[in-house]
């Protein structure tokens, strides 16, 4: 059952997401627009190459992703392909390189 004013149907399983980069694309525009999302999707994990800013990155959406899991270098994007629960990837580039 759908319940007014809210697009999402409580009854349905939310999509799970990993973001793989942690840089400062990711820390200050990524997190703020998924915070706003936090109703319709679980940021389950981001990854970067270095255990430093991934943890960083993690630690900014923790308010709204309480279970969020940070992973780095070659084994935890290996962690991140394996995760079966994991609906979706997105990949974020440095703005300058995205135009």
């Amino acid at each position: 059952m759908m319940h007014p004013g809210k697009m999402v149907d409580p009854d349905v399983a939310l999509p799970q997401i990993a973001i793989l980069g942690a840089g400062i694309f990711v820390r200050t525009q990524y997190i703020p627009r998924l915070k706003e999302l936090a109703d319709r999707v679980i940021v389950k994990s981001i990854w970067s190459r270095s255990e430093e800013s991934a943890k960083a990155a993690s630690e900014l959406a923790r308010d709204f992703a309480p279970n969020i899991e940070y992973k780095w270098g070659d084994s935890g994007i290996e962690e991140i392909i394996q995760d079966s629960s994991i609906t979706a990837v997105a990949v974020v580039l440095a703005a300058q390189v995205q135009v």
